[in-house]
């Protein structure tokens, strides 16, 4: 798995390797909806991004979704397209949409949820809006 790893990233595309998961057994508590998130190790993250913890939304990014669909892990859909008549692609990869499954969220767009979802989580005290790195700025 290592050389597999080190192999994609002098390649430059550690997305495209064969996704792998270890189960820690441990599990992480959602400060929004206080459920149990299970806690798995994986060998296709990114080290230099984020800040130290990795969050997965396999309803909504590529790699993640194919790692769930691989070990048959919940995908929650959690944004759909703000045009209904929109292709309803799976997995969904655009912030241009609405939230659904989302409790008293749904039908907010992704920008009004992040902000008061970034309001209840410094209000909470347990996170601070930081963007290190938008995909719409580079493109």
């Amino acid at each position: 798995m290592i050389a597999e790893q080190k192999k994609a990233r002098e390649a430059g595309d550690l997305g495209a390797i064969e996704k792998h998961g270890v189960p820690t057994g441990r599990f992480a508590i959602n400060p929004y909806n206080n459920q149990r998130v299970p806690i798995w190790v994986a060998n296709y993250i990114l080290a230099d991004y984020g800040t130290g913890a990795i969050m997965s939304v396999p309803g909504h990014d590529e790699r993640d979704f194919e790692f769930a669909t691989k070990y048959n892990l919940p995908i929650v859909e959690v944004i759909k397209p703000a045009d209904a008549n929109a292709d309803n692609a799976w997995p969904f990869l655009s912030e241009e949409g609405v939230l659904v499954n989302s409790g008293e969220y749904n039908g907010l767009s992704c920008e009004e949820a992040q902000k008061r979802l970034q309001e209840i989580a410094v209000a909470g005290k347990f996170g601070e809006p930081k963007v290190t790195f938008r995909l719409k700025d580079w493109v």
